[in-house]
């Protein structure tokens, strides 16, 4: 079975197949693939009707994703195990949806998928993130109201083919400026210049907040084709990719939120913020933002 690299030009044949599902995982999204493509090898072929994408990081096996798409999910995943078998190897499948997961244990009654918290999705609802009204936001909204009142002649624009330039020198300067390099902030780093050189082919939104004419923070991230329904709330999803800001401003991290939500997304019912991967200080912060519920992945060896 030939899997083939991701590369920019493969973006037609994952959203061909996404169109076919209604995903809400941030996973499966072919600009988080191809962002985080430096850190691990993403590969896809299409099986039996259906998009297999697989990852494998160094010196680790290989997994997949559930088959995207409206074809013979069985079919997909039993030519999977036989390849997988034929490399002697386990058919690791990761980020399914409880859904998903329903649907392989009726595939194969003996699979026992496990859910993972540290890569449950944070769903938010877009109109609440914008308004920041009510006393679970007193605190978010107190450091909105302080940036407002600060820096009044803050200027927000969307980014664009006339400041990516100047939006790439700033984020590289920041991630030089840091002293803590992981090797997860080399590839996010690498991931946001590739992001930002193919903006628009991705269908990306995003924007930027200038301070005195310099850019302080930016975010950007883009629609996908999914209905999300909860507790009578059904609407479209956003997803945001990133969100970087300059801390010495207070409120700027929720000023920029707000923003870009309110300018780019505000159609949606809903935006992904994606998992926060076990960190601590990460899930305090998305916790903080009160999801209105996480969406659980689980993960499965057949």
């Amino acid at each position: 079975m030939d899997f083939c690299k991701i590369e920019l030009k493969h973006k037609e044949i994952f959203d061909k197949y996404l169109a076919q599902d209604n995903l809400a995982l941030s996973d499966i999204n072919f600009t988080n693939c191809y962002m985080w493509r430096h850190a691990r090898e993403i590969s896809f072929a299409e099986v039996a009707g259906n998009l297999i994408i697989k990852t494998q990081y160094p010196a680790q096996a290989p997994y997949i994703f559930y088959p995207i798409g409206s074809g013979d999910k069985k079919a997909s995943l039993d030519s999977m195990l036989q390849e997988f078998k034929a490399q002697n190897l386990s058919l690791q499948i990761r980020a399914l949806s409880k859904e998903q997961a329903s649907e392989l244990e009726q595939f194969y009654p003996h699979a026992k998928p496990v859910a993972n918290r540290d890569k449950f999705d944070y769903i938010y609802s877009v109109s609440e993130l914008i308004t920041l009204s009510g006393r679970k936001y007193h605190k978010k909204k107190n450091h909105l109201n302080y940036f407002l009142q600060e820096y009044a002649h803050f200027a927000y624009e969307a980014i664009d083919s006339s400041n990516i330039a100047q939006l790439q020198a700033i984020n590289n300067a920041w991630f030089e400026a840091n002293p803590n390099k992981s090797e997860g902030l080399k590839f996010e780093n690498l991931g946001i210049n590739d992001a930002l050189n193919s903006f628009e082919a991705l269908g990306l939104k995003g924007g930027l907040i200038r301070i005195d004419s310099q850019i302080a923070a930016f975010s950007f991230g883009e629609t996908i084709p999914c209905t999300l329904s909860h507790e009578g709330v059904s609407g479209g999803v956003a997803v945001m990719h990133i969100e970087k800001a300059d801390s010495q401003f207070r409120g700027i991290f929720q000023a920029i939120n707000q923003q870009v939500l309110e300018h780019c997304f505000a159609q949606c019912a809903w935006v992904n913020r994606e998992e926060d991967l076990g960190i601590e200080g990460l899930r305090k912060a998305k916790l903080s933002y009160q999801p209105t519920f996480l969406l659980e992945k689980f993960e499965v060896v057949l």
